[in-house]
């Protein structure tokens, strides 16, 4: 398994999601991280997903 760690693309929102949904067993956390996003203080750097094999396997977000 190759793991990689590298900041988000908005081709990674649906996976990030499920990521989510995954960790929490409920739809609320990436509903935050999406309301997140639209922030005017979002750094899209500081918004970071582990990715195993071409899949996004986790997700970390730092906000101001």
């Amino acid at each position: 398994m190759t793991l990689k760690i590298r900041p988000e693309t908005t081709a990674d929102y649906p996976a990030i999601t499920a990521v989510n949904y995954i960790a929490f067993g409920q739809p609320g956390e990436g509903k935050l991280v999406e309301n997140l996003r639209k922030s005017s203080k979002f750094v899209p750097e500081l918004s970071i997903v582990a990715e195993a094999d071409g899949k996004i396997v986790g997700h970390i977000f730092f906000s101001q």
